[in-house]
């Protein structure tokens, strides 16, 4: 399916795999998408609106407009600065100006003519290889070849492969000036095959160069292979290559018609008109997925087209009901966009008279067309007509819909405001109030938040638990819902407000349109949604597509896909996998949100992009799966990969209940020769759990283990506290419980936990506790789990393990210690054992040996956290069943 993303140069349509219906969510076919002018347009219009600013100048701009989107999108926002990175990675390489090297000595290649571009650089030439040893800049040109010419339409094709001992190299291709990156390509240590696919965009030669890539010291590498071809544009418009399209998901409401409903989702159908919100659901896309409490169903009478704008209206809608309009009051507004705009017809229809300000006086005329009774775009005449229809007293109520960062404009509703009247809070607007006249007059300031009560609670929007009607009359939805009986009765007249219509197809042209400067914003935008026209690889509502300029897929590796795209599989998971590029190869992704994902498939060259994990387990060609989802997603994800014969890396913890664990212990042994399992209890294998375990191996006496952690406070609404993530004990206690079994060597005798009395604090049982196991060799070992502890002045792991007149102390895997002489026996960076476990599972798979871990201590692990847990809530043995 198609996906408009933006990105630094504006608008692109990514190809993207159609989102699969969830509980809870309804699948929608888009017909028509808003876009939002505010939020979209004019952040581009005031970033960009300058083409001679310089390259930092634009980066800065660059990340700023990227922070901006991200804000609007994500509740998390370190979550937006890890995919920010990501995505402005590539974008402002392109903008950074480039040297001119001086050539120092050139050698031929076969077509190829490399000049060393370095002057402490130094290469040899063997056979038609390039063995390369760089400088230690941290981007320096290193090697430059000839320019080859790309005659206009074609498409260079760059062919590399090499091998680099150590460090990082990058191999990119400049434009005919020299002066700017056409593309740019980092390579790891190791050997490396690939395909840079470049299509020039008006530059009439490309050059090819070898950087640094920040090693901070000399790299060796030997080029095997350097070949530049030219290839015609491919059939149908498609693109050689669609790794450059990358950049975030926009849009925050649509309409169009229900494909399929998922569990639990009982009023709605296919076939249904529906108008949808929520941004990070409702995107500019060909089909969205989208929980059910965002959803309304179009009342008979309401355009399709039209109900596309049901989240700006459900914007306005709130704000008058904040300002709670009686008849006959008078009301300003300042701000005549859309939601402005919306906002004036719906106090209409409330018996109110209406005075209205913008900047924009051919805003304030159409206002006036559809009913605003005064108007102005200068703010003392505006001061002047709010005087004079007021009988001098000031405006009942002020409502702002305005969007800007100066405190002009709520100074100004405080001016405009009668004595105990009000001011709504719409638009974005400073929050710099004067004291003076907000207290002289006792004004109420209220705030109105987005579509309505519900709006970013989980408990209302994710887990779809609807607020009593008697109680709340007016939610989010209930509010989408009036939107659209207003539109289906003529109360509301929006086609006057709808400046353009434009096809998906025409967005990256329309957005370059609209984003220049010289001309006024539209008021709305609207984009369709035909059907694809051009032939395409896969049908336009398939949920795996491959990835055109992928890496190509090697022999005799093991081909995997991270299922869940999330921070700690794409920033821990695959970094250290790729570490042994020697046995791993990433093929595919599946995630369900398509744009995060796609943007990391894309930066990591993978060909398989899926948001169908069905779809990777039908696929021979993928061996392992490693999974980084949530935590009540594991068993059946576990559960169905080892029923199709693949082989299972799951992140802890394994399950989450008595039920799922038992769950998988059915499914392996009734497989006869199942595939390896192996969860993510990377504390065993790190280097200072595994030289204690060294240094106690022959012991004669038991060991007792103290192992603290003082994992820090995470408010009780946070996603590992609920149902997603099955509590701290469970998600993260896990890890402790398999170094015990890992050091003594022996399974649990017996388990024992307690757990503070929180009362009525915002602290869990389950994230403050102490329990102690017991094991057949008689080991006593105890975990000490706080999150009472302070966040800085003390580490987060501490152990001490005792055993025979000895005692060793390992300080948050950074340090261990032998206590009787202070000697050091291990030190170095945080090391916990991730890159250790997936390199021995690589090798396992590769050689046909067992797991790591064996599957009866994964088992017995998630046993005692599930016991603990038990124990920490008062359940007996019968309650556990």
């Amino acid at each position: 399916m198609r996906q408009v993303l933006l990105n630094s140069n504006g608008a692109v349509v990514a190809r993207v795999p159609r989102p699969i219906v969830e509980p809870g969510s309804v699948l929608v076919r888009v017909h028509y998408s808003l876009i939002s002018v505010g939020t979209e347009i004019a952040p581009l219009r005031s970033q960009f609106a300058t083409s001679d600013i310089t390259s930092v100048e634009k980066g800065m701009a660059y990340a700023g407009l990227a922070q901006h989107y991200f804000k609007a999108s994500l509740k998390d926002p370190r979550k937006a600065a890890s995919r920010l990175k990501q995505i402005a990675r590539r974008q402002l390489a392109a903008m950074k100006p480039e040297k001119k090297p001086e050539p120092i000595s050139a050698v031929a290649i076969g077509k190829a003519t490399w000049t060393r571009t370095s002057e402490t650089a130094t290469f040899s030439v063997s056979d038609g290889r390039v063995d390369l040893v760089t400088d230690a800049t941290p981007a320096g040109y290193q090697l430059m070849s000839q320019a080859f010419a790309v005659p206009d339409g074609q498409v260079a094709l760059v062919r590399v492969r090499g091998t680099i001992k150590d460090g990082q190299i990058a191999i990119g291709l400049l434009n005919d000036a020299r002066d700017r990156w056409l593309l740019t390509r980092t390579y790891d240590a190791g050997a490396f095959e690939d395909q840079l696919v470049c299509e020039p965009g008006g530059s009439g030669q490309i050059t090819v160069v070898v950087t640094t890539a920040n090693a901070g010291k000399p790299v060796e590498v030997s080029l095997e292979q350097v070949e530049v071809a030219l290839a015609p544009p491919m059939v149908g418009g498609l693109p050689h290559s669609e790794l450059n399209d990358t950049g975030w998901n926009v849009g925050y409401s649509v309409s169009g018609q229900v494909v399929a409903v998922g569990e639990g989702v009982t009023d709605l159908a296919p076939g249904d008109f529906v108008a949808c919100a929520g941004a990070g659901q409702a995107n500019h896309a060909d089909f969205v997925s989208v929980k059910r409490n965002l959803v309304a169903r179009l009342p008979k009478g309401c355009p399709v087209d039209m109900a596309a704008s049901t989240t700006i209206g459900s914007i306005a809608l709130q704000g008058v009901r904040r300002a709670a309009p009686e008849l006959g009051d008078r009301i300003a507004v300042v701000g005549l966009g859309l939601i402005g705009q919306l906002t004036v017809q719906m106090l209409k229809a409330n018996g109110c008279k209406v005075i209205g300000l913008d900047l924009d006086a051919a805003r304030v005329e159409r206002a006036r067309e559809r009913g605003l009774d005064a108007g102005a775009s200068d703010a003392e005449e505006f001061k002047g007509l709010v005087r004079d229809l007021t009988n001098g007293q000031g405006a009942d109520k002020t409502i702002l819909t305005a969007a800007t960062k100066s405190d002009a404009v709520i100074n100004l509703g405080m001016d405009v405001t009668r004595r105990r009247g009000s001011v709504v809070i719409v638009g974005d607007v400073s929050l710099n109030v004067k004291r003076d006249i907000f207290y002289r007059k006792e004004i109420d300031l209220l705030m109105s938040t987005s579509y309505g009560p519900g709006r970013y609670d989980a408990s209302y929007e994710v887990e779809g638990h609807d607020y009593p009607y008697a109680y709340v009359r007016w939610t989010q939805n209930r509010n989408m819902q009036a939107y659209l009986e207003m539109i289906a009765s003529g109360q509301l007249k929006l086609e006057p407000l709808i400046d353009r219509v434009i096809s998906v197809d025409e967005a990256p042209s329309a957005y370059k349109d609209l984003a220049k400067g010289g001309q006024a914003l539209p008021m709305g935008v609207l984009i369709r949604y035909p059907d694809e026209t051009r032939e395409m690889p896969e049908a336009p509502d398939a949920t795996r597509i491959s990835i055109r300029g992928h890496r190509p897929v090697p022999d005799g590796l093991i081909n995997y896909a991270l299922v869940g795209a999330g921070g700690f599989g794409t920033g821990m998971l695959v970094p250290q996998m790729k570490k042994r590029k020697d046995r791993f190869f990433l093929r595919g992704v599946v995630s369900r949100g398509s744009a995060a994902s796609g943007n990391f498939a894309r930066e990591n060259q993978v060909e398989v992009l899926s948001t169908d994990y069905q779809q990777i387990l039908d696929d021979p060609n993928f061996h392992l799966v490693v999974i980084s989802t949530r935590h009540d997603l594991h068993v059946d994800q576990v559960v169905r990969g080892l029923k199709a014969g693949k082989h299972v890396f799951v992140e802890k913890p394994l399950a989450i209940s008595w039920a799922g664990l038992d769950e998988v212990m059915q499914v392996h042994a009734g497989l006869t020769d199942p595939p390896l399992l192996l969860v993510g209890f990377n504390r065993r294998f790190a280097p200072g759990i595994l030289a204690i375990k060294a240094a106690t191996r022959g012991r004669r006496a038991p060991l007792v283990i103290n192992y603290r952690l003082n994992a820090g406070y995470l408010p009780p609404d946070h996603w590992v506290h609920g149902p997603q993530g099955g509590g701290r004990n469970i998600g993260e206690a896990c890890h402790m419980y398999d170094v015990f079994r890992s050091l003594t060597g022996a399974p649990v005798e017996s388990v024992s936990a307690t757990a503070i009395d929180p009362g009525t604090l915002p602290y869990f049982r389950n994230d403050n506790f102490a329990a102690t196991m017991s094991y057949e060799d008689g080991s006593v070992c105890t975990l000490t789990y706080t999150s009472l502890g302070p966040k800085t002045g003390m580490g987060k792991e501490y152990i001490e393990v005792f055993c025979d007149g000895e005692a060793y102390v390992l300080d948050d895997f950074k340090k261990l210690t032998r206590a009787s002489d202070g000697s050091v026996l291990w030190q170095g960076e945080v090391d916990k054992g991730h890159r250790e476990e997936l390199s021995l599972l690589g090798d396992a798979i590769a050689t046909g040996g067992a797991s790591p871990i064996s599957f009866d201590e994964l088992v017995e692990t998630t046993a005692v956290s599930l016991r603990v847990e038990d124990q920490l809530h008062g359940r007996s043995d019968e309650e556990e069943k």
